[in-house]
């Protein structure tokens, strides 16, 4: 399967509603989709992203005015209620991530139209999830079956503490549904989780017991640094087809593999994820729609103009749920 899958579109405005789902139904299919030539203002992308389902408004500054379907990554000073304020993603390089990673219900599918590109290629890339699945040794499909991640938003924060993999053992994740299980523990409390191992090192049951009791107390007060649980092996919610969710800079462990092998696991899944790679060159007119669920993405450096300024780029953002379609 190839990472990125173009389809030719004289004019998406012409396409009747349920043409334009479609396009969506083969995103899911094929992971990510590019449609080129395209020339739409704001009212002709507000009507697509309509065709795809709920759109809500969101009362951000990088939402249009006018149309609250349109959200702009742009680092044109164009936003906010007196227009100078820049868009969402303005700065610097992006790198490879999964959006809402650890929200419980991330959008499944994200669109971006180039209305300006940079003069100098700023170039997105996009994996493919599902084609790094199938590529597997079935030894290795077999092994991560059932596999969960674990999953941290400051992962640097976390293998800085005297010995994270105490926490991975410790702490007990509540189950939400049958496919994600998660639990949140304040940041500024590890610490005191470490003088408590500390101190009670020789002592047997006694630190589990009290580590237990504040893990409890901390998970009922909802937290600000939490660890969430998703299965690596991700079965897609449309279309039933399996696929790698790994978004692997969030991720801290494997919740099944032994600690002497996780990161032998981690290295592999990452250097073949990643063979999946693919770039898109913006141009006037592009439309990406990928797949949140079943690849990663990144964003290279802004390149700079004669100034030493970043040059100027403007897309166009909106997302939406495959239940919605």
């Amino acid at each position: 399967m190839e990472t990125i899958t173009e389809i030719q579109v004289d004019d998406i405005k012409r396409l009747s509603d349920t043409q334009v789902k479609q396009i969506a139904v083969l995103a899911a299919h094929r992971v990510n989709v590019l449609i080129k030539g395209q020339e739409l203002t704001k009212a002709d992308y507000a009507r697509m992203m309509q065709c795809f389902g709920v759109n809500p408004k969101r009362d951000v500054w990088f939402e249009d005015k006018d149309h609250h379907e349109v959200m702009y990554v742009t680092n044109k000073l164009m936003c906010g209620d007196d227009g100078d304020k820049p868009g969402v993603f303005s700065r610097g390089e992006l790198n490879w991530h999964q959006n809402g990673t650890l929200t419980l219900d991330p959008e499944d599918c994200v669109v971006l139209y180039c209305e300006e590109p940079t003069k100098d290629p700023c170039n997105t890339h996009f994996t493919n999830g599902v084609a790094a699945y199938n590529s597997l040794p079935q030894d290795v499909k077999d092994k991560i079956e059932n596999t969960e991640l674990i999953l941290t938003a400051d992962t640097r924060s976390f293998h800085k503490l005297k010995n994270p993999h105490f926490v991975k053992r410790s702490i007990k994740p509540r189950i939400l549904d049958n496919e994600r299980v998660w639990t949140e523990v304040p940041m500024e409390e590890i610490a005191e989780l470490w003088k408590i191992q500390d101190r009670t090192r020789s002592a047997g049951s006694t630190i589990e017991r009290e580590m237990m009791e504040k893990v409890e107390k901390y998970s009922e007060l909802g937290a600000r640094w939490n660890m969430i649980y998703k299965r690596l092996v991700h079965r897609h919610r449309l279309t039933g087809i399996k696929g790698l969710y790994f978004p692997f800079s969030n991720v801290v462990g494997f919740h099944d593999i032994p600690e002497d092998e996780w990161q032998d696991l981690f290295n592999f899944l990452k250097d073949h994820f990643l063979k999946t790679s693919a770039e898109v060159k913006w141009e006037h007119g592009d439309i990406v729609l990928f797949d949140n669920t079943q690849g990663l993405h990144k964003r290279s450096v802004f390149p700079k103009d004669e100034n030493g300024n970043d040059q100027s780029r403007e897309l166009w953002r909106g997302a939406f749920w495959y239940h919605d379609i």
